[in-house]
């Protein structure tokens, strides 16, 4: 019979404890429940008297940027493939693979043998005109010669010297000179051959820059002009970056792939980058400027995304915002948070409107200053 009153005794005590506990610690059960319900202890302390430990941040811009990426194929600012003008037997190859030349330099030389022979003639021709016509011109005066008879000599030497020019272009058809300042390929004659107009004899290529081209989706004509830089990496030299400019795009939208045709130029001055490379090209659209966050600072709730804002009284408040972007830890918003609102970062489960809060304040150095850039990455083509 003993033992009924002790058990008794030890269930009201552990019933007394529970009811402390519950006490105690009623308000954090509340707010955990329903944040924004107001315990009755709280109301009746007139808002609470006990100041919630959070830890804060203030807000800080940061430009929205996205990054639109594409492939590309590199060629040469100048390139050609040079063929020769006349037929005829490779005298000489006078450069090699690899070799840089001037514009005006000697590059392979034809059998010009009949060439200089009937130059020679035209000149001659030429000599014999102009001496006729000396003669003619002496002799006028003296009524010797008639007057149609001069005029036929000088249309004889007029005759004479175009023929001389021509002689002096089939010769010069029979050097191929350089036409620019570049590096030569590998040549595709050798002395010997014979070649006509339809023959490759090298290519010739100026890569003190190089030409990129790309496309990008029709999403973003608005957004890629003339003149903004762009980033490119090759595959070939991978870890290094180079930086060019956009410098000209297409008029037209492929009504296949919904692209558009970009050209970049890209500054080559050690000659690493070589014509037919592939890039890989990245083009930043800067976009408007948003108040940031620190990403565990935004709440999701029944009425959509929201964050603890804490005013100059220390109390907190609830405030709607839309989420612009995440990047980085941070996330853009759109809403009711401006530039050096200070809120809060951790401790966010106790809060409900209007509590008061002792901040510590996370970064207070940098607050109310802007946070950096936010990038999105977007793909070029098809995006």
């Amino acid at each position: 019979m003993a033992r009924k009153p002790t058990l008794l005794i030890a269930g009201v005590a552990l019933i007394a404890v529970a009811a402390s506990a519950y006490f105690f610690a009623k308000d954090d059960i509340t707010a955990l429940i329903a944040p924004d319900a107001q315990p009755a202890s709280v109301a009746q302390r007139g808002g609470g008297d006990r100041s919630l430990p959070v830890i804060a941040e203030h807000a800080s811009l940061m430009d929205e940027k996205t990054v639109v990426e594409a492939v590309g194929t590199g060629k040469s600012a100048l390139g050609v493939s040079i063929y020769p003008a006349v037929s005829g037997e490779v005298a000489d190859v006078l450069v090699r693979a690899g070799a840089k030349v001037t514009k005006g330099q000697v590059l392979v030389i034809l059998d010009a043998e009949r060439e200089r022979l009937a130059r020679d003639l035209a000149a001659v021709q030429v000599r014999d005109a102009q001496q006729l016509l000396d003669r003619y011109e002496k002799a006028r005066p003296l009524g010797a010669v008639a007057e149609s008879e001069v005029d036929t000599a000088r249309t004889a030497l007029a005759e004479a010297r175009i023929q001389l020019d021509q002689a002096e272009v089939n010769l010069a058809d029979r050097t191929i000179l350089a036409p620019f300042d570049g590096i030569v390929g590998i040549p595709q004659i050798e002395a010997g051959d014979r070649v006509d107009s339809s023959t490759m004899l090298l290519t010739l290529d100026n890569i003190d820059s190089i030409l990129v081209d790309f496309e990008v989706a029709e999403t973003r004509f608005d957004n890629v002009r003339p003149g903004q830089s762009v980033r490119v990496e090759t595959w070939s030299l991978p870890g290094e970056e180079f930086t060019g400019v956009i410098e000209s795009i297409g008029s037209r939208i492929d009504p296949e792939s919904r692209t558009f045709a970009v050209r970049a130029r890209v500054p080559n001055p050690n000659g690493r980058l070589l014509a037919g490379m592939s890039f890989a090209v990245y083009v930043d659209i800067e976009g408007k400027q948003y108040p940031s966050v620190a990403e565990i600072s935004v709440l999701w709730g029944d009425e959509g995304t929201y964050v603890w804002r804490i005013d100059d009284e220390n109390k907190v408040s609830r405030v709607p915002v839309r989420v612009v972007k995440r990047t980085n830890g941070r996330i853009l918003l759109d809403g009711g948070i401006a530039q050096g609102d200070l809120v809060v970062v951790e401790g966010v489960l106790r809060l409900r409107p209007g509590r008061t809060v002792s901040a510590t304040i996370r970064g207070d150095n940098n607050a109310g200053g802007t946070g950096g850039v936010a990038i999105r990455e977007d793909t070029g083509e098809g995006s």
